[in-house]
């Protein structure tokens, strides 16, 4: 069951320069920053009037992010879907014929886990679904 948009996430080349820019022009803060080992990706969140902005950069020339700059440039990454029981949505997806990246979840930001569905079975958007720790709320 998906509870709500949890997240819009925007790949950039540089992640000091994009939260400094976000920040100046639009008043957002800081919220979390981390480096996630398992997507080889550095991580930050940004409270956007009461809206979390992901940023995402690539750790290094080879995680997917970079390949995914590299293809389309800075933008829109991925939208991110809140599931408490991440594991089902995606095996939910998968019944109605979604085709997707991910078969199970794995590692993301703050203490999450994630999985992701294929661009083509919605329309041409990356969907991630998430599934923060019980203790967490993110709304």
């Amino acid at each position: 069951m998906i509870q709500a948009l949890d997240h819009i996430a925007l790949a950039v080349p540089d992640i000091d320069e994009a939260i400094r820019v976000w920040s100046t022009l639009t008043g957002a803060a800081l919220l979390h920053r981390e480096f996630v080992e398992a997507q080889n990706t550095h991580v930050a969140f940004l409270d956007l009037g009461g809206f979390r902005l992901e940023l995402i950069a690539p750790g290094s020339p080879e995680s997917t992010v970079a390949k995914f700059l590299e293809k389309r440039g800075p933008g829109l990454h991925h939208i991110a879907l809140k599931s408490p029981d991440g594991q089902q949505q995606l095996t939910d997806f998968a019944s109605r014929g979604a085709r997707l990246i991910n078969d199970k979840l794995r590692p993301g930001a703050e203490n999450t886990m994630v999985g992701f569905v294929h661009p083509g079975a919605l329309g041409g958007v990356l969907v991630e679904v998430v599934e923060h720790p019980a203790a967490a709320d993110h709304r």
